[in-house]
């Protein structure tokens, strides 16, 4: 291990007496810890002082020092020298084991070595003992260590909440994943995880690690019996349903995905990653028109649409020929997002091309994006803009149908984590 060791001057009246406690008191660390290696960090008055504290430990102790280095501080009393030297230190030799011993030197010197043990996660020791006159007596001396970075370390779990709080899953982990001295980590840890996994639309690997998490704030109870149905939908196989019983199966699954996305979006939003919720909000616009779309039991996700089933149910003669000119020749009709809306409106759902309208000018810039088809960035206002046209339309629109869109977007909202006080 390597002993990193400030050194003062010395305390008392008497200089001689006072040069002898120090020594006493520096070599009693060493041959406590027995380092491999010690760094003193010094002074222009005290670096003459390693030579004493070398012998003490061969006087007092019958122990050879070790190998040692020295660094000078120029002035001892300027804080923000002293830490950078000694925390540079620190870093440096962090591959190692280290202590830092700061039983003698400055104020400055002594500050700069605990807020450097605190940032680096090192043990930091002095000397205690009995005292009189507020010096230690020879003979009582013991080494007191302090695990400064336990602070550190719920300074670290408060700002990982924080982290999560925001929609920074991934920086919440990491700050929790150095954290070692406080006992809920775990707790959090495994909470945080489910929802790094989720927002990344990952939800068998989310649902794994909130399966069985604490309900740590309101809501996240809520957030597994989404998860949990929408998992069931995808899983529960479709064997025995009728065609109609499969359309409704299907649009209650992806009214699901629709709303995590949309949720998914505002997130992204929230943290100005607009091109991202750009590309969230287009794939809800689209699923939304395939959602609708089941109602006609037209399947255009994992199914295609067929010229033979669009006769059966179109009633306008001129909309049968425009659709049979579409189809290839195995009869299958392949439309973009606008047609989608066009077709919807010619099956009889009034307001089906206007919410298309409305939607136009955020679609264009969209594909005008740097992450579509073109170089332009995508503004705040203009994400929070279509987020809100997109969840208006799609509230209206899916009026008719048997879910609570108002309440499965409540149920899949994340919680915020409130921060514990102890």
């Amino acid at each position: 291990m390597y002993l990193l060791m400030t050194v003062g001057t010395g305390i008392g009246s008497d200089p001689a007496d006072a040069i002898d406690r120090l020594v006493r008191s520096c070599s009693f660390v060493i041959q406590s810890y027995k380092p491999e290696h010690i760094i003193y960090f010094c002074s222009p008055e005290s670096k003459d002082l390693v030579s004493n504290i070398e012998e003490g430990c061969r006087e007092f102790w019958g122990l050879t020092p070790p190998q040692s280095e020295t660094c000078l501080i120029e002035d001892p009393n300027d804080f923000a020298r002293c830490f950078e030297v000694i925390y540079g230190v620190c870093v440096l030799f962090q591959e190692f084991e280290l202590v830092i011993d700061a039983s003698s030197g400055t104020r400055s010197m002594t500050m700069a070595a605990s807020i450097a043990s605190f940032l680096t996660r090192n043990q930091v020791a002095h000397v205690t003992g009995e005292k009189k006159g507020g010096l230690v007596l020879p003979g009582t001396e013991r080494v007191k260590e302090m695990t400064l970075f336990a602070a550190y370390d719920r300074l670290r779990f408060h700002q990982a909440i924080d982290q999560f709080n925001s929609s920074h899953f991934g920086s919440s982990l990491e700050l929790l994943s150095g954290i070692s001295t406080i006992p809920e980590r775990d707790i959090y840890y495994a909470l945080f995880h489910g929802y790094y996994s989720w927002d990344k639309l990952n939800y068998t690997e989310a649902f794994r690690y909130l399966q069985h998490a604490d309900d740590l704030t309101e809501g996240v109870s809520g957030n597994r019996d989404f998860l949990q149905k929408l998992l069931e939908l995808e899983e529960k196989g479709e064997n025995g349903f009728s065609r109609k019983e499969r359309c409704q199966f299907k649009q209650e699954k992806y009214l699901y995905i629709l709303v995590d996305l949309l949720n998914n979006a505002k997130r992204r939003i929230e943290r100005e990653l607009y091109d991202d919720a750009f590309a969230r909000l287009y794939r809800v616009v689209e699923l939304l028109s395939q959602v609708l779309l089941l109602s006609w039991h037209i399947d255009d996700i994992e199914g295609k649409i067929h010229f033979t089933d669009l006769r059966k149910i179109l009633h306008d003669k001129k909309d049968v020929s425009l659709y049979a000119r579409r189809a290839d020749r195995k009869g299958i009709i392949r439309i973009g997002l606008r047609s989608k809306f066009m077709l919807l409106e010619d099956l009889g759902m009034q307001g089906a091309s206007e919410y298309y309208m409305h939607l136009e000018p955020f679609l264009r810039v969209r594909n005008d994006s740097i992450l579509a088809h073109g170089l332009s960035p995508v503004h705040g206002d203009e994400a929070r803009e279509m987020w809100a046209e997109v969840f208006a339309i799609t509230r209206q629109a899916c009026t008719d149908m048997p879910f609570d869109l108002e309440r499965l977007l409540v149920q899949s909202a994340y919680p915020n984590i409130e921060t514990p006080m102890n």
